[in-house]
């Protein structure tokens, strides 16, 4: 969908279809994750029904059927733009892969394939069924001199050269689930499982496995995350599931601060992940609370303003603009002009 930005009026929207079952979670709606632009086109995932490339006047440039996309819990990563190439972390469920796309054509440049996936579907023989995998969104990032593609998947962090898709190096120490995506600061990288698991950080660089030699810190359990976090002037800022902001420092994992942010709302749990702005951190939780916070190790809470609809979106950010996808409605935010 395609709206004006300044009255929300649709000016193009052109759908997709997929007629076979996938399934979700009942709190994970279809097409949960960002479609991704370069200002000349837009790349969105559907899940089972493949990526697609539409140019800025809703023209389908090109498309790629990757197969069926099955896990319990449905998919939630979005697709990235960084440089002439189309990033996508294709899972969880089996199979699961991080491929590369020429942004242009469509072409498949190179795939990697993740061996511990699963649906997390009870099979025949299965005392459980097994829940593993990664809804993470990779990041990028300059270290050693060259561009490096971040990804958290099960188990680890990797490093893969972004356009080769070559692993570069890896740190051990997270759980199965994975949820978030990586952050990098001051040549810091953390990681963080979620259902209550690990979170790592690892000094940026090396070669092979650096577990042992790169790894500063790791949380054996932590309460559960959905929402990615941001970092600031030496600490990490991050909203958790059941609702409670956390400040770590980045170089120790010490925890600063913990505080449960409530609204009108009654349900104060959150999948959002942290903005921020000018030294302020914006975010919303399930009720449609959004929070305005200082970036600082001293927690204070500058605002809270209520949309009073249900979202397990987090705020976008365009030109001063603030975008919040709720189940009801886009919400444009702005100051005044």
């Amino acid at each position: 969908m395609c709206l004006d930005r300044r009255s929300g009026k649709l000016l193009w929207q052109n759908g997709v279809s997929y007629e076979g079952p996938e399934p979700s979670h009942e709190t994970n709606p279809n097409c949960s994750g960002s479609p991704a632009t370069d200002g000349e086109r837009v790349v969105s995932w559907f899940g089972s029904a493949g990526v697609y490339c539409h140019d800025l006047d809703g023209k389908e440039l090109w498309h790629r059927d990757l197969g069926p996309q099955r896990h319990i819990w449905g998919n939630g990563s979005s697709p990235v733009i960084h440089g002439d190439l189309v990033y996508l972390n294709f899972g969880p469920g089996d199979p699961s892969f991080l491929v590369a796309f020429d942004k242009r054509t469509g072409r498949e440049l190179w795939k990697i394939n993740e061996p511990n996936a699963d649906s997390g579907e009870k099979k025949p023989g299965q005392e459980k069924p097994r829940w593993i995998g990664s809804w993470s969104t990779p990041v990028f990032a300059r270290i050693d001199g060259g561009e490096q593609l971040l990804m958290s998947w099960p188990q680890r962090l990797i490093a893969f050269d972004p356009k080769k898709g070559m692993e570069l190096w890896r740190c051990d120490g997270l759980n199965d689930l994975v949820y978030t995506s990586p952050l990098v600061d001051r040549g810091i990288i953390v990681a963080m499982g979620g259902f209550g698991g690990k979170a790592i950080a690892v000094r940026a660089g090396g070669h092979g496995d650096v577990t042992e030699s790169r790894r500063l810190w790791l949380h054996p359990k932590s309460r559960q995350r959905i929402g990615s976090g941001v970092t600031h002037d030496g600490h990490i800022y991050v909203l958790t599931d059941p609702g409670i902001a956390e400040c770590w420092e980045l170089e120790t994992g010490k925890m600063v601060y913990e505080e449960r942010l409530t609204g009108a709302g009654k349900d104060n749990t959150s999948w959002s992940s942290m903005m921020l702005s000018d030294g302020l951190l914006y975010v919303v939780n399930h009720s449609g609370d959004a929070f305005v916070l200082r970036a600082s190790p001293h927690f204070e809470l500058l605002a809270t303003n209520s949309l009073h609809q249900h979202t397990e979106a987090s705020i976008a950010v365009s030109d001063g603009d603030l975008f919040i996808r709720t189940h009801q409605a886009l919400w444009c935010i702005t100051g005044k002009r």
